[in-house]
């Protein structure tokens, strides 16, 4: 073969032409998702969640609620800037270095160089947030009771982290400032952020707004919703700054126009009651201790805190045959118990601050509500000290005082009564804890 009969090069079986368009910006895509600010974004993205959770970890270790949704603060209130801020800075680039004329020169089509550019960026934030993700539940497994973290919010949360990307590489695309970056990551901060206070059922809307996963699971289609409303104004407003065709804006605009509504109108309802949540578990025996189902594992430590409470009530009339941890209370036989959930009394699976519990319930056992009624009342102040000091007998000894406070003279006498004396008057003081008449309280 003749020099002049060698094939053309976009004739040749490797040439960039006769790959395609997808073959041919695969090796691109490679190189930019190992160099550049890509990687360093799933980097920062992860450490960034991972040191957040770390700070607040007796806050959510111990149930799968609390834990996912303090992941979801983070991750859109904080993931989403930073993933916003590096994907301006990688749009920005081309500006920065002046290539974007000649960029326009070569034959490459503007979407393989945009998906090239922003590609990298969103898959290295979303493997950040996985292995963030992927912390969290491993660190809440251990102690973690029943029910189990949400894939709905976990997947919404990573749709969302794409479309942070898009929107950061749009604003690059547009502004040539070189502080872009920063101050696109504030301005999102802001526009995720200030809807979260607000009322209205728009603020479903806002990717960031707080899920309510302690007692409630999402709707089926919650993450299918939310990644087409924030995706799809992601992907409109890329499409419409590098397309050829910008009128193909609108069809991503459509989808995410139709979503809202939807979002809009189920409001509250995104979120249904967990019926593990909504199911009590009782202790055998009497009185019984119940819990949600979510909280069945820590019924022995419950029943525990609460034993001396319930042994000095123990054949004592009018006491209650059932504690449970919701409100409000409809049977007259019921007391209500504080929820062991994360945070105060529960860290890491275990029940602390034992008597502060116990004196929690022991305060609403005796306490009454009376419309009307004030202190300043003498009779409503008698009765005011003899409920104290019933329930701060019930406590035990350290349960409810301060330290260093002295006992009133109520305490001490219901100290001193015989014990026949004092389970006699127990049980006239019992029958009567829920009345507003201070003449049928019994007095100390």
């Amino acid at each position: 073969m003749t020099v002049t009969d060698r094939p053309a090069a976009d004739e040749r079986p490797d040439s960039p032409a006769r790959r395609g368009p997808v073959r041919t910006a695969l090796p691109v895509l490679r190189t930019e998702a190992r160099r550049g600010v890509a990687p360093w974004t799933g980097v920062c993205t992860a450490l960034t969640l991972i040191v957040t959770m770390a700070a607040k970890a007796d806050s959510w270790q111990g149930d799968w609620g609390a834990t996912q949704d303090l992941l979801h603060s983070g991750a859109t209130l904080l993931g989403g800037p930073l993933v916003a801020a590096a994907a301006c800075w990688q749009g920005a680039r081309d500006h920065r270095r002046r290539t974007g004329e000649l960029w326009n020169s070569t034959p490459r089509a503007r979407w393989s160089r945009t998906a090239a550019a922003v590609l990298p960026v969103a898959l290295w934030a979303l493997a950040g947030y996985a292995v963030a993700l992927a912390a969290s539940l491993l660190a809440t497994w251990p102690y973690a009771g029943g029910g189990g973290p949400s894939p709905s919010v976990a997947v919404a949360d990573g749709a969302f982290l794409a479309a942070a990307a898009l929107l950061g590489l749009t604003a690059g695309v547009l502004c040539r400032w070189r502080l872009a970056a920063p101050v696109v990551a504030a301005l999102m901060y802001l526009l995720l952020g200030v809807p979260t206070y607000s009322e209205s059922a728009a603020r479903y809307l806002d990717p960031a707004t707080e899920t309510p996963l302690e007692n409630q699971l999402p709707v089926w289609w919650y993450a299918p919703a939310m990644a087409l409303w924030t995706c799809g104004l992601a992907v409109a407003a890329l499409t419409a700054v590098v397309a050829r065709r910008r009128l193909a804006a609108l069809v991503p605009l459509a989808v995410a126009a139709a979503v809202a509504p939807l979002i809009v109108q189920t409001g509250d309802g995104l979120f249904r009651e967990d019926p593990a949540a909504g199911r009590l578990v009782c202790t055998e025996g009497s009185p019984q201790i119940c819990l949600s189902g979510r909280q069945e594992h820590l019924l022995p430590q419950v029943e525990e805190a609460l034993s001396g409470l319930t042994g000095r009530l123990e054949g004592v009339r009018g006491a209650p045959k059932r504690y449970v941890d919701r409100l409000p209370v409809r049977n007259a036989d019921e007391a209500w118990m504080p929820t062991p959930n994360t945070g105060w009394y529960l860290l890491r699976g275990r029940l602390r601050h034992t008597g502060d519990y116990a004196w929690q319930a022991s305060y609403n056992l005796t306490e009454r509500e009376c419309p009307g009624q004030t202190t300043e009342d003498m009779e409503r102040r008698r009765t005011r000290a003899t409920d104290e000091a019933v329930g701060l007998w019930l406590v035990g000894p350290g349960g409810g005082l301060f330290p260093g406070a002295e006992k009133s003279p109520e305490l001490l006498r219901l100290e001193a009564m015989p014990d026949a004396e004092r389970r006699a008057w127990l049980g006239r003081f019992m029958t009567t804890r829920k009345s507003c008449d201070p003449a049928e309280v019994p007095a100390l």
